[in-house]
């Protein structure tokens, strides 16, 4: 349980490499030794290569056609590759046989050569080539010391439909699963800041985006988001718009952790390209959140760029991290990664050259990761993601907390990552509803019932179960769902889910002229659980009345709430019976408080702070009433939520 989700981020050093024969048997991952830490993260090295990296430099330049720019037909490309002598161009060409791979097309098999000024020219036939996204990849060097590749990323118009969209069979790792989520990208996106009324979130849920050009809000006109044909298009642009450059994630669950999560035995894949290029970072990967810890599975991190001081990597990296746990000795768990030799499987292309499939499957007893169906590495699955569910999310970060440098100027700061599917399989779904335990720490440790004003029809303000919402210490979860206005509950939930025979609750505004005054409230700074708390509400005025308490000495939590505007009000507790209740009224202001719960025990308007909760404590009266008053100065308020704690 954590009241702040940890900031987990993909962070890891490969210390080994990866030979052509490793492959050739079943595949075991190696655990990786301690590492240096800069700035709290370990380095991102994961195999860079250094030799020859001073070789590499950035001498090519297109002039036309535009980059990233939309073509068909026969394309003129024109560019200049200052100091070299010698050019050749290659794309990759689909599949014209059983080989279901295609192959990589020289375009003009005898070279370009470059005039005095190391201008060159050549043709691109698109309708000879795969509809879609395109890689035209030029390649020059000066036959000594020196040498150059310039990606040049084009969207064909015309071209050859292959090997677009979700294919027709499901992948060989998920025999006995159902398909649970499939996205083709083929319809208008669904993105949306928090992630709320929408498929995907355009943050990493909890906090803790990563990339140095930051992942963006939905700005519109395709900033950074588009959908084209069969493709989602992430657009890492740096501009007057974002001076300091934008780029974007995806991620299958929304702010407060609703969405797509899949369950151990379950498998996820994502078929993409990128750009590799000095600071691109595009990764497929996903999150378990346990009480224990978190594990995060990257199952593609790919980094581009060549030269001294770049990556120069070969493949892609994979790593399993098990944040936060302890092996029985006491002992940091270690991670699980490996370097893909990318170059000497399937196709034997590039992440950036063509689509290619990345793959996880997560089960009870090994993860097993998969490129294009092959399998790449194998490793005992770590224990949260044996008995918690995970969510996916597919990022283009642009440098950031890898420390590898960005130099895109003569990209003219653009980039694009293309996603083609999103398949999620798994051999049972997760529970409706589901998000994982992040209420607020330390939970209660009685026994306690909670009463959670909802809106009808507002599925944000209705709590689920398992979720855990309400001050820290008394945090609890089965919260009881009053929707409406006014009701009647006469089967109620304790905290660990068991029913609470003869307990009554009603509750009730002035009539049903004021049923407007069950609303939405906003924010107010709070996260996950306690959002939703404090989602809905009852305005102004109104009263709820308890029988049969099922404690014999308890504490009565009242938790406010507001829209837009901060106001005063005063909370009454009564009881018609014997027990200790004695009459009491307490009086709040409800402001901005960060998101925490902070409690008034002023007995008079005069004597308010700052606060958004109330609590009437050592009563043992069987039955009781509160009855409250949200417009005594200011703005309106009123009660979210009503929480009965029984005391030790």
């Amino acid at each position: 349980m954590k009241q702040v989700i940890r900031v987990v981020v993909m962070k890891y050093i490969i210390l080994f490499v990866l030979t052509a024969g490793f492959f050739a048997t079943t595949i075991l991952a190696q655990e990786a030794g301690s590492t240096a830490k800069i700035d709290g993260y370990h380095e991102f090295n994961y195999g860079q290569v250094a030799e020859d990296a001073e070789q590499w430099t950035q001498a090519i330049r297109v002039m036309q056609p535009a980059l990233r720019s939309e073509v068909r037909g026969d394309v003129t490309v024109k560019f200049q590759a200052s100091g070299m002598p010698h050019a050749n161009a290659l794309c990759w060409h689909q599949a014209e046989s059983l080989d279901r791979w295609g192959e990589d097309s020289n375009l003009i098999p005898g070279g370009i050569v470059l005039d005095a000024n190391g201008n060159g020219t050549f043709v691109f036939p698109a309708d000879e080539f795969p509809h879609g996204p395109v890689n035209v990849r030029i390649y020059a060097h000066n036959g000594n010391d020196k040498k150059d590749i310039f990606e040049l990323q084009l969207f064909n118009l015309g071209g050859v439909k292959w090997n677009e969209g979700i294919p027709a069979t499901d992948p060989p790792a998920t025999k006995g699963m159902r398909l649970i989520y499939a996205d083709d990208f083929d319809g208008p996106n669904s993105i949306s800041n928090d992630g709320r009324d929408a498929k995907y979130n355009a943050h990493k849920p909890g906090g803790g985006d990563f990339s140095g050009w930051q992942f963006s809000n939905v700005l519109g006109d395709g900033k950074p988001f588009d959908q084209k044909d069969t493709w989602l298009r992430i657009a890492a642009r740096k501009d007057d718009e974002s001076p300091n450059g934008r780029s974007g994630i995806i991620a299958s669950v929304n702010r407060d952790f609703e969405g797509v999560w899949a369950k151990a035995p379950c498998y996820m894949e994502c078929r993409f390209t990128a750009q590799s290029a000095i600071g691109t970072w595009p990764a497929f990967w996903t999150l378990a959140l346990g009480d224990e810890g978190t594990d995060e599975l990257d199952i593609i991190e790919a980094y581009g760029g060549k030269g001294t001081g770049n990556p120069n990597h070969g493949g892609y990296s994979i790593v399993s991290h098990f944040w936060e746990q302890k092996n029985a000795d006491g002992t940091d768990k270690k991670a699980f990664s490996t370097r893909v030799p990318i170059m000497e499987l399937g196709g034997k292309s590039y992440w950036s050259s063509t689509f290619h499939t990345y793959g996880v499957y997560i089960g009870l007893e090994e993860t097993v990761y998969y490129f294009d169906d092959i399998e790449v590495l194998r490793h005992p699955s770590g224990t949260v993601s044996i008995h918690y569910p995970h969510f996916f999310m597919v990022n283009y970060a642009i440098g950031g907390i890898s420390g590898w440098p960005i130099d895109l100027e003569r990209y003219s700061n653009g980039t694009d990552m293309w996603v083609d599917f999103v398949r999620v399989y798994a051999e049972q779904p997760v529970i409706e509803g589901y998000t994982p335990n992040l209420g607020p720490i330390p939970r209660i440790k009685t026994a306690a019932v909670g009463l959670n004003f909802s809106v009808k029809d507002e599925a944000s303000t209705q709590l689920s179960p398992n979720q855990a919402a309400g001050a820290a210490g008394v945090a609890q979860g089965n919260w009881n769902n009053l929707v409406g206005p006014s009701g009647q509950m006469t089967q109620g939930m304790d905290d660990k889910g068991n029913t609470v025979d003869g307990l009554t609750v009603k509750w009730s505004v002035p009539s049903e002229e004021h049923a407007w005054r069950s609303k939405l409230g906003r924010d107010w700074g709070f996260e996950h659980a306690n959002l939703k708390l404090q989602s809905g509400y009852i305005q102004l005025g109104g009263e709820l009345s308890v029988a049969d308490v099922p404690y014999k000495k308890y504490d009565v939590h009242v938790y406010l709430a507001a829209d837009d505007n901060q106001g005063s009000g005063s909370v009454t507790i009564s009881s018609p019976d014997g027990g200790v209740v004695a009459n009491k009224t307490y009086y709040y202001w409800k402001r901005w408080l960060d998101g925490i719960f902070v409690e008034s025990d002023a007995t008079s308007l005069d004597e308010v702070k700052p606060s958004n909760c109330v609590v009437f404590r050592g009563i043992t009266a069987k039955q009781f009433k509160i009855e409250w008053t949200g417009n005594l100065k200011q703005g309106w308020t009123g009660v979210s939520g009503i929480q009965i704690v029984a005391q030790p």
